[in-house]
């Protein structure tokens, strides 16, 4: 006897936050959707320590505050820590623009949010299918039409899938929307550590007002050991969150070990005395596809289409990828909605997908910051020399008392000129420049 069929209007392939938004906004629509997680819940493999973007999460639920989402402390105050081997200057924002209301940035840890964020998907109507791995998909006259997973008989049909593997990009590749695995010089290894502390010490150390008050900051210079990469802190309610982030490449040919550089960044004179007493909580370590526009997989085919970190949808510059993620989602469950309304699941119609992103934010950041990390790679000076000239300088600047200023000055311009002449300077300024800018 053979077994009944098991069909679909839609299977999304990951329930991180793009895979549980495309759940969510399918099912709000009518579809009868599945979402196939290899992990042992939705959340339960992922390792973040970074920010949520209310702005994101307010577009599939507005009713978002009403639901009691597991944020952590809203970011009220970012920027850029520069760091010398023993020394750091700290360029941040409180106040003013980020005190909107809602503040559009908190801290989430992922494992916990990611579960509620399915769960919520769950309450559209999406049914989730967990400890279950997409092995190959299943063609019907050469179009996609479902997906063979580990399970027995593990035949799942339906005639729109949405890939949101993350970024092991197996099954993409599968599909010839790209052709090479993840390339080490575009993809960065992120390396945390998740350390408890009580909320008033955390408080204290800071310098916050309250829990109702958190940091998301971006660490450049010695940190990175002059590698293309950054580090980075985020306040929990009552843990902080430490890492660094670096390319594969640079730590291949660097030779260091990724747990040598999150180690040397917790014992830095500036960041030690932050973290002493606390209990570590997490260690891990999670792959980021830094390379943005110029990596990007084709986004759709007939029958799918593909979201996340799975088309490295990640602005490295801004570590922007949560909201990234949960617009492609939805872009993506608006389009499967569209294709079963005409009836249609070629490719022509779901070329709408990727319509939609070029209309918002996502296809226009990655575009803009399309050539960030070959930039990067090619100007270490701003992971080295410069962070550590900018020390220096500011260091002799509120020291150079009795001495003088324009003996000061000049001094002050030797410790840059020193270390690279003055016009590549001017022409590294520009480069950078045009970079950001996306000319």
């Amino acid at each position: 006897m053979s077994s009944k069929k098991i069909q679909f209007d839609v299977i999304v392939v990951g329930a991180g936050l793009a895979g549980s938004t495309a759940a969510a906004v399918a099912a709000r629509n009518g579809l009868n959707t599945a979402v196939i997680e290899r992990g042992q819940q939705p959340g339960g493999k992922n390792f973040f320590g970074g920010a949520v973007y209310t702005h994101a999460l307010q577009e599939i639920y507005p009713d978002l505050w009403d639901r009691n989402p597991p944020l952590e402390r809203p970011v009220t105050e970012t920027g850029f820590w520069f760091m010398s081997k023993d020394g750091m200057v700290k360029a941040t924002v409180q106040g003013g623009k980020l005190n909107n209301d809602p503040i559009d940035a908190y801290v989430a840890l992922r494992a916990r949010f990611d579960s509620w964020w399915a769960d919520q998907a769950k309450s559209e109507g999406a049914f989730i299918i967990p400890k279950t791995l997409v092995e190959e998909f299943i063609y019907q006259d050469g179009k996609v039409v479902g997906v063979k997973t580990d399970r027995p008989q593990g035949d799942v049909y339906a005639p729109v899938v949405i890939i949101c593997e993350g970024v092991n990009n197996l099954l993409t590749q599968k599909l010839g929307l790209i052709d090479h695995d993840i390339r080490p010089a575009a993809t960065a290894l992120g390396v945390k550590q998740l350390i408890s502390l009580p909320a008033e010490t955390i408080n204290a150390r800071l310098g916050l007002p309250s829990n109702e008050h958190g940091l998301a900051i971006s660490v450049m210079g010695d940190v990175s050991m002059g590698m293309a990469g950054l580090g980075f802190l985020y306040t929990a309610e009552k843990a902080i969150s430490l890492g660094v982030g670096v390319t594969l490449e640079a730590l291949r040919k660097s030779g260091v070990k990724p747990y040598e550089l999150l180690q040397r960044y917790l014992n830095h004179p500036a960041v030690a005395p932050l973290i002493e007493g606390g209990q570590l909580m997490e260690y891990g370590a999670h792959l980021i596809p830094e390379g943005g526009w110029k990596e990007m997989p084709r986004l759709y085919t007939d029958g799918v289409m593909v979201a996340g970190d799975a088309a490295t949808m990640v602005n490295a510059l801004h570590w922007e990828g949560t909201n990234m993620a949960i617009i492609a989602g939805q872009q993506a469950g608006l389009t499967a909605v569209e294709a079963h309304r005409q009836g249609d699941f070629s490719s022509k119609t779901l070329s709408a997908y990727q319509a939609g992103l070029k209309e918002r934010f996502v296809m226009k950041d990655l575009y803009q910051y399309r050539n960030l990390s070959r930039f990067l790679d090619s100007h270490p000076e701003f992971m080295d020399i410069y962070p550590t000239f900018l020390n220096d300088a500011l260091g002799m600047f509120f020291s150079g008392f009795g001495k003088p200023k324009k003996r000061l000055y000049k001094d002050i311009l030797r410790t840059l000129t020193s270390r690279r002449p003055l016009l590549k300077v001017v022409g590294d300024l520009v480069s950078f420049g045009r970079t950001i800018i996306g000319i």
